[in-house]
This record gives structure tokens, C-alpha cells and sequence, in this order.
């Protein structure tokens, strides 16, 4: 077999280059090219969802601030209603603080229960666009869409973890 006379390996040498040249072009200008453009465009699109992301976090840490906020102002404003209540000291006076502890309780669960609504709120829109965050990311980048369902499910596991 004359690919295996080693004496005339000068042919086999060249023909060797030859292929190598030819599939080293084709890769250089034809295959790597397009597999950097995919991985750049990957790259970029991962980005942008981790950005969208942070900020979507961010976003739901001022809620939250805005929250204990509001909570501690909540309760600053009734303690300041209680301690003048109590300095005033007489019998009427008592009588009327136990009525203005009365009204002040009212308004802190009144204050708690919208504080609470408000969580609930954000956290149903950060759960609405957490679920809208993963299903486009896993569509984009496994190329699988997920259905709503497992979607809620995934979001609901995370939030609880």
C-alpha cells in the first residue's frame, strides 16, 4: 500500500498540508466566526437578564425598605400618642388614655393590615416578574419553554428557599 511506504513521503507530507491548510481556513473563516457571534450574543443576552434581575431585586429591597419605614414610623407615632396620654395623670385623664389606646390600636392594625397589603403587593409582582424572568431565560437560553404551572411552581420553591 503506498500509503504506508514511508520512502515516498514527500506526497503524503504535502497532501497533509494541503488538508490542513484548507480545514484551517474553513474554520478561520467560516465556523469559529459564527460560533463567536452565538457566544456574543449569548453573553449579551444573559447580561441583560441579570441586569433586569438586579434590578427587579433592587426594586423589591426599596419596597421592603419603605415597609420597616413606614412600621417604625407607625409605631414611634403610637408610642408618642401613649406617653403623652399618660402624662396627664388624673383619673379623667386615665379614663381617656384607656379610650385613646383603643383608637391607637386600631390605627396600628389599620397601618399594619395596608403595610401588609403593600408587602403582599410587591411580592405578588415580584413573583409575577420573577416568573416572567425565568420563563424567558430558560426559553432563551435552553431554548425549552416551560409552562405556567412549572414556572409558579419553580418561583414558589425559591421564594420559600
Amino acid at each position: 500500500m503506498p500509503q504506508l511506504e514511508f520512502w515516498h513521503f514527500l506526497p503524503q507530507f504535502f497532501w497533509l498540508a494541503v488538508c490542513f491548510i484548507t480545514l484551517y481556513l474553513v474554520m478561520a473563516f467560516f465556523a469559529l466566526p459564527r460560533i463567536g457571534g452565538i457566544l456574543a450574543e449569548r453573553k449579551e443576552k444573559i447580561e441583560t437578564d441579570l441586569d433586569a434581575a438586579e434590578k427587579a431585586k433592587s426594586n423589591a429591597d426599596a419596597a421592603l425598605e419603605a415597609y420597616e419605614a413606614s412600621l417604625v414610623g407607625a409605631r414611634s407615632a403610637a408610642h408618642g400618642a401613649i406617653a403623652e396620654a399618660a402624662v396627664a395623670g388624673s383619673k379623667a385623664a386615665e379614663a381617656r388614655n384607656h379610650e385613646l389606646d383603643g383608637e391607637i390600636a386600631g390605627q396600628i392594625e389599620e397601618a399594619q393590615r395596608s403595610i401588609t397589603a403593600a408587602k403582599s403587593d410587591a411580592m405578588d409582582n415580584l413573583t409575577t416578574m420573577a416568573a416572567d424572568a425565568a420563563r424567558e431565560a430558560t426559553s432563551k437560553l435552553i431554548g425549552v419553554d416551560v409552562s405556567d404551572d412549572d414556572v409558579a411552581r419553580a418561583v414558589a420553591a425559591a421564594r420559600e428557599a
